[in-house]
């Protein structure tokens, strides 16, 4: 799926090392279903990763989750500020929500972390 679109690798935080470093030196944004952890570095660019356990639910609500997470960053990838190392957590509130309901709590914890225009 190429084009302004798309989630590439190279957007994405796929090590443990990386999820440490956002995990002890991120800001830490809580809500209801979601918490964020954010770390601000000018020189790298943007990258996104996110942890649904099990506690969530079972494999289909996890994935299910994961991939409202993906929609949404792929959509709003453009209002992302740059320079930014992201991490969202999902909370076990967040098994029944749709899609609707899952970006909007994603985009207020991202508002009040500064990391989408407003």
């Amino acid at each position: 799926m190429p084009g302004q679109y798309s989630f590439p690798r190279a957007e994405r935080l796929t090590r443990k090392s990386d999820f440490d470093f956002v995990f002890r030196r991120g800001e830490k944004f809580v809500g209801r279903y979601f918490i964020c952890y954010l770390v601000r570095r000018e020189e790298q660019g943007s990258k996104i990763g996110f942890a649904v356990s099990r506690k969530v639910g079972k494999a289909v609500v996890r994935n299910r989750i994961k991939r409202y997470i993906r929609e949404m960053y792929r959509t709003h990838r453009g209002a992302f500020l740059t320079g930014v190392l992201l991490v969202i957590v999902a909370r076990p509130a967040c098994a029944g929500l749709d899609y609707s309901q899952c970006t909007g709590a994603i985009e207020r914890l991202l508002r009040r972390g500064g990391v989408l225009d407003a």
